[in-house]
């Protein structure tokens, strides 16, 4: 399969959460409340979300700034979850659910991804069936996949973050600070103004704070931008850009 990005190009992640419930087609937040609703977008895989059952058909509503496009939904979860959900969305209202996006069943550990198709400025993630358990993140936005490979001789390295002190007799002390993480770091040399418009979509989305995807091929990786990408135009709407992103453990 084509390497891709997906990455939160909506706001997603600045938007503020509610925890409340389904009641005749609308959300009502002032019921069934869901417990730690806010880490759903909070940029970690670390936190789940707990008291997430579909007996009061608990619901997460997220709030962007304007209504926009997205063709992706990516959720990680911490183990493996059997359990259901349902993406709704709405363009102005934010209590109607009537618009069912997608239905999700059966997650597997770790990011499990679906494309989605809408433009809605609110977003509600509903319980559908038993106990929604493990839920750490979502991402609502773009996957974009590359239309043209890297160039050879990419790098692919690792951080060891590990700290030397080194005694008045000269013995030497380390710490480990955390796991290794992957670096990445390649250049595309020709790109066509369509494929620049794309990746500086992602650029601009993402820049160098956001956490977003890096698929492979074979896995997903939980990444961020280390700096931005600059093109430099090399022939008549033909454009170069060198990319670096870093493994996020959390």
């Amino acid at each position: 399969m084509a390497k891709s990005f997906i990455y939160d190009s909506v706001g997603f992640s600045e938007s503020p959460t509610e925890d409340g419930g389904f009641v005749a087609g609308a959300f009502d937040p002032d019921i069934s409340p869901v417990t730690n609703h806010q880490r759903a977008n909070d940029m970690s895989i670390s936190s789940i979300i707990t008291n997430y059952n579909s007996s009061g058909a608990d619901t997460i509503r997220f709030s962007t700034s304007s209504s926009q496009s997205a063709n992706v939904i990516a959720l990680y979860f911490t183990s493996a979850e059997t359990d259901d959900l349902t993406l709704y969305g709405h363009a102005s209202s934010s209590t109607n659910m009537t618009t069912s996006v997608l239905a999700m069943t059966t997650f597997s550990e770790g990011w499990n991804i679906f494309t989605i198709s809408g433009t809605y400025k609110y977003w509600f993630l509903r319980a559908i069936s038993g106990n929604i358990s493990n839920l750490a993140e979502v991402i609502i936005g773009t996957k974009y996949d590359f239309d043209v490979n890297f160039d050879l001789n990419n790098k692919i390295g690792e951080e060891f973050a590990t700290d030397t002190i080194i005694s008045q007799g000269g013995n030497e002390y380390y710490t480990k600070r955390h796991a290794p993480k992957t670096t990445w770091d390649w250049k595309w040399s020709y790109l066509t103004s369509g494929q620049k418009t794309s990746l500086d979509g992602l650029n601009s989305s993402v820049q160098d704070y956001k956490k977003f995807l890096y698929y492979d091929g074979t896995n997903y990786h939980y990444v961020r931008m280390t700096k931005p990408m600059n093109f430099t135009e090399v022939a008549v709407n033909t454009y170069s850009t060198a990319f670096s992103i870093t493994e996020q453990l959390s």
